[in-house]
C-alpha cells in the first residue's frame, strides 16, 4: 500500500480500537466524559486519577438512561464501580494514559491523539461558524498576494520567502473554504427548521430575519456581491502559470528541501503538489459558491412553498370546520338522514350562527389571496429606505385603525363617565380629529397604553333628522365642524 494513503497514515498512529467508543450505544458518555476530562486537565494534560473517577461518575450520573454493556459495568449497581470500568475502557483505546508520580500518587495524561478527534467532533456539533465576518478579508488577502507583480517570481523572490508565501496561501484557503463548508451546513439546518415551522408568521419570520439577515449570509454576498469571484479566477490563472514555470518549481523546490531537509526528488514533487493544490482550492472556491447558490435556492422554494401549504392549504378554519363534523358524526352515529330533523339538535359553541338551505347553501365562488411575494430585490440606498421609512410613517399617521381610536375613548370615558358626546368635549388637533373619525367608524379596539381591550357604541344625533338634514346639530371640533354623536360603554 503506498505511504500517501490516509488510512496507513492514520493507523500508524493510533489503532482501530481508537474509534470503537464512538459507535457503542454508550457514545455519548465516552464523548461527554473525554470532553470534561479535556477541559479540566487544561494546557498541562493531565490530572490527578481521583479526579478524572469523580468526573465519570458525574457524567455518568448526567445519563441515567444510557445502557452500559457488562465491559463498561453495565451489571454494576454502584456508580464508583462502574466509573471504574469507563475509565479502564478509556485507558484500553488509549483516549488517556495512567502516570505513577508515587505509591499514593497517580495521574491520568491525556492523549495527544484525543484533542484532535474531540476538537472534530465540536467542529461537527456547532450551529454557527466562527470568524465568518473574516472571510472577505481572507479573500481579498488571498487576492492582494497573488496580485502583486513579482510574487512568483524566482529570479527575485528569494526560495524561503516564495516557500513562506506558498504555505501561507494554502492556510489562508483552506480556512476559506472550511468557512463556506460551514455555510452550507448553516443553510441545511435552516432547511431542516423551516420544515418544522408550526406557522406562516413563523415561516416568514425565519425567512426574512433569521436566515437572510444571519451572519452566515457573509461568505455567500461576499463572494456573490463584492466582486472577487472574478479576482479569485485571475489569481487562479497566475498559480496554473507559475505550476507550468519550471524555473518556479524549481525554486520552491530548493526552499521546501532547505527547510524540511528533503533530497531533491521529493521536493520537487512537493513544490509541484503544492501549486496544483492552491489552483484547486482558487478553483473550488467558485463550485462552492454554486453549490451554496443551490441550496439557497432550494431554501426559497420550501419557504414559499411551506407558506402556501400553511396559509391556503392547512388553515384554522378548515381544522375547525373538521373538528366539528367529526362531533357531528359522534353524535349522530347510526342514524339515517330521514330520521335528523331539520333544525340541528348539536350545541355549538359559536356566539351567532347562521344555518342555510336549498341554494344558499351551495359553495360560493372563493376569493383568491394575493400571494405573498418571496423573491429578494434589490437592495435600496440608504436615501431610498429613507424616503420608504417616511411614506410608511405618513400612511400610518393619517390611517383610521381601531388602536388610535381606542385610545381617545379610552380617555373620554375615563374623564367623561359612561357616555359622552361631541358637544362635551373639544379636539384641538388633526390627530385628535382622526381619532374621533376611528371612533365613529369602529366598536371596539385594544388601549395600546393599558393594553385592555375597549368596547363602546356609537348613537348618532342624525338618526331622527333623516329628512331635515340641515337640523342635525354639529359642533365645531379641530376647526372642523362634525354632525353630533355621542360614544357610550355598550349596556
Amino acid at each position: 500500500m503506498p505511504a500517501s494513503h490516509l488510512s496507513q497514515r492514520l493507523f500508524a498512529s493510533v489503532s482501530a480500537d481508537f474509534f470503537r467508543p464512538l459507535v457503542r450505544p454508550s457514545a455519548p458518555v465516552y464523548v461527554d466524559g473525554a470532553d470534561r476530562l479535556i477541559q479540566e486537565a487544561g494546557e498541562a494534560g493531565r490530572l490527578p486519577q481521583s479526579d478524572a473517577l469523580a468526573i465519570l461518575r458525574e457524567v455518568l450520573s448526567q445519563h441515567p438512561q444510557i445502557a452500559l454493556q457488562e465491559d463498561e459495568g453495565g451489571g454494576l449497581q454502584d456508580t464508583r464501580a462502574r466509573a471504574g470500568k469507563l475509565f479502564n475502557q478509556m485507558l484500553q483505546v488509549r483516549w488517556i494514559e495512567e502516570q505513577s508520580v508515587s505509591l499514593n500518587e497517580r495521574w491520568v495524561v491525556i492523549s495527544p491523539s484525543l484533542r484532535p478527534l474531540m476538537r472534530t467532533l465540536r467542529d461537527l456539533a456547532e450551529d454557527e461558524v466562527a470568524e465568518l465576518k473574516s472571510f472577505a478579508d481572507t479573500l481579498r488577502g488571498v487576492c492582494t498576494t497573488l496580485e502583486q507583480r513579482d510574487v512568483l517570481n524566482p529570479f527575485i523572490v528569494p526560495a524561503q520567502e516564495m516557500r513562506g508565501t506558498i504555505h501561507d496561501l494554502l492556510q489562508r484557503m483552506e480556512s476559506a473554504i472550511v468557512q463556506l463548508h460551514g455555510v452550507e451546513k448553516l443553510v441545511h439546518s435552516f432547511e431542516k427548521r423551516q420544515r418544522e415551522t408550526e406557522s406562516g408568521a413563523e415561516t416568514l419570520r425565519l425567512f426574512y430575519h433569521e436566515f437572510h439577515e444571519g451572519q452566515h449570509m457573509v461568505c455567500y454576498d461576499v463572494l456573490r456581491g463584492g466582486g472577487l469571484l472574478p479576482r479569485l479566477q485571475r489569481a487562479r490563472s497566475r498559480v496554473r502559470e507559475a505550476g507550468d514555470d519550471p524555473h518556479v518549481i524549481q525554486h520552491l523546490a530548493e526552499g521546501i528541501a532547505e527547510y524540511r531537509n528533503l533530497d531533491v526528488n521529493e521536493a520537487w514533487e512537493l513544490a509541484n503538489a503544492h501549486l496544483q493544490r492552491l489552483e484547486r482550492q482558487l478553483a473550488g472556491l467558485r463550485l462552492r459558491a454554486e453549490a451554496i447558490d443551490a441550496r439557497v435556492a432550494s431554501f426559497n422554494r420550501l419557504s414559499v412553498q411551506r407558506y402556501r401549504y400553511q396559509s391556503e392549504l392547512r388553515g384554522r378554519r378548515p381544522d375547525m370546520i373538521k373538528r366539528y363534523c367529526d362531533a357531528v358524526n359522534a353524535a349522530h352515529r347510526g342514524v339515517k338522514f330521514n330520521d335528523l330533523r331539520i333544525e340541528p339538535d348539536f350545541p355549538l359553541a359559536a356566539p351567532e350562527v347562521d344555518f342555510f338551505y336549498g341554494t344558499a347553501s351551495l359553495a360560493r365562488p372563493r376569493r383568491a389571496r394575493t400571494p405573498v411575494a418571496l423573491e429578494l430585490g434589490q437592495s435600496l440606498s440608504a436615501e431610498d429606505e429613507a424616503a420608504d421609512l417616511e411614506r410608511l410613517r405618513q400612511r400610518q399617521k393619517f390611517a383610521l385603525t381601531p388602536h388610535r381610536a381606542a385610545r381617545l375613548v379610552a380617555r373620554l370615558l375615563r374623564d367623561h363617565g359612561p357616555g359622552i358626546a361631541t358637544d362635551g368635549f373639544h379636539l384641538d388637533t388633526t390627530d385628535e380629529l382622526l381619532d374621533l373619525m376611528a371612533a365613529a367608524a369602529y366598536t371596539h379596539g385594544v388601549d395600546a397604553a393599558s393594553g385592555q381591550e375597549q368596547r363602546w357604541q356609537v348613537a348618532s344625533s342624525s338618526a331622527g333628522h333623516g329628512l331635515e338634514p340641515d337640523t342635525i346639530p354639529r359642533d365645531a371640533q379641530a376647526g372642523w365642524r362634525v354632525e353630533r354623536f355621542a360614544l357610550a360603554r355598550p349596556s
